[in-house]
């Protein structure tokens, strides 16, 4: 198989450690890597391997979970310890995938997960994609990679698709960058509809397509255009074909668009499916809609449980209250004093706005900008954004940029009379 083409600058300069018990496996993987340029060295137990990663310093390690003696997450614990290996891509290579799995390997500092059994084609992307993640955080600390904004929560009802919709279209209206709305709810997505849009492709599509064919130029044509300047990946019609759809499948598709995108929106499914859980690693920030009754709340507090089981910043999540009902519901104080975290944003209660809106395909922050409806969700989205897009002003200030600046100064104005 020849080289992954667009990687090979970054190849013959990366040593890359292979860490696995099985001589097979290992020897296999060395070949596979070595073919494609990379410096690459063997170890088959993990005092062989602390040994070789502190005299060697390899760029990235490939770390087996199930090994005699000391397991992958203490070596990959001790790696992180070393000077030699603090700052090196760890991937590790492991049969398991469940959450406890990922959650003990990030806590041991891992950046990565592939699953056994894997294609040669998923490695070497995978591999290519930490190392060039690698070298661009190096070197090039000024470059500014587009914000993963994972729209979750456990339980139906929340109003997650119609939340993804709304911020995606807010974020291309405010700072007219390019951005994608990536359909993930599984196993059939709903945003297409939401936008009036019919994508030629989607998800289940990509999904029937082995690695090796994934490339930049494909996921780009995967991509429908909406009347506002969003992109959209529409999400899978066809449970069976929403069957094959993987975490590294998830996590390598974001990666493209995050390099390539101001903004990623991702609307999930109501799980902590591989899939979802790629989307929610991958994320910058996580926005977790609830609605103000027990039930959600308690479904709330239990994902706020995995989310800090897998080593999140609290700061990851933002906590939304969706009034979908009118009345007798939970007050944001006490949802907070139950979750012990914030609720930065509150949807107040629309009669029939958000179903009409629904119905007819067009997102509620396009309505009248003077509702404070629309202001509020237009405020939501200047609070979503990157610093850096807050930090300047645009060379063309959009209108929506303009109005939320506005009221931004007069509130302060008001609070400087006070």
């Amino acid at each position: 198989m020849p080289p992954v083409t667009g990687y090979q600058e970054i190849s013959l300069s990366a040593k890359i450690l292979v860490v696995d018990d099985s001589q097979l496996l290992a020897k296999l993987v060395h070949e596979q890597l070595r073919r494609e340029g990379y410096q690459v060295r063997v170890a088959h137990d993990g005092p062989t391997a602390l040994e070789i990663a502190e005299a060697w310093e390899p760029d990235l390690v490939l770390l087996d979970v199930m090994m005699p003696g000391m397991d992958g997450f203490e070596v990959c614990r001790r790696m992180r310890q070393l000077e030699a290996t603090a700052d090196a891509s760890i991937i590790m290579l492991t049969s398991m995938s469940s959450i406890a799995d990922k959650t003990a390997g990030f806590e041991a500092g891992a950046d990565d997960y592939i699953t056994k059994p894997f294609e040669e084609a998923e490695l070497k992307l995978r591999v290519a994609a930490q190392l060039r993640r690698k070298r661009m955080l190096a070197g090039q600390a000024g470059h500014e990679l587009g914000r993963v904004i994972t729209v979750f929560s456990l339980r139906g009802g929340a109003g997650c698709s119609s939340l993804a919709v709304n911020m995606a279209v807010g974020l291309t209206l405010m700072w007219d960058l390019p951005v994608v709305l990536f359909d993930l709810a599984l196993p059939v997505g709903l945003c297409d509809v939401m936008l009036n849009l019919k994508p030629r492709y989607n998800l289940g599509d990509l999904a029937e397509r082995s690695i090796d064919e994934i490339d930049a130029d494909l996921i780009e044509g995967y991509l429908a255009q909406h009347e506002t300047g969003l992109r959209f990946f529409g999400g899978s019609t066809d449970p069976a074909q929403s069957e094959r759809v993987t975490d590294n499948l998830i996590s390598y598709a974001l990666g493209h668009l995050r390099e390539n995108y101001a903004y990623i929106v991702v609307d999930t499914s109501h799980s902590f499916a591989p899939p979802v859980l790629a989307a929610l690693d991958a994320a910058d920030k996580i926005l977790m809609p609830l609605t103000p009754d027990i039930n959600s709340v308690r479904v709330g507090a239990a994902s706020l449980k995995v989310f800090d089981s897998l080593g999140y910043p609290e700061d990851k999540t933002t906590l939304v209250l969706n009034w979908t009902f009118s009345k007798s519901g939970l007050a944001t104080g006490r949802v907070e004093e139950v979750l012990h975290h914030p609720v930065e944003m509150v949807i107040p209660h629309a009669e029939g706005i958000w179903s009409e809106a629904i119905n007819v395909g067009r997102p509620v922050i396009t309505g009248d900008p003077e509702s404070p409806l629309v202001a509020m969700l237009e405020d939501a989205v200047w609070r979503l954004s990157r610093p850096v897009d807050r930090r300047r002003r645009p060379a063309a200030p959009t209108r929506m940029w303009q109005r939320v600046t506005q009221r931004m100064k007069q509130r302060r104005e008001r609070q400087a009379h006070k």
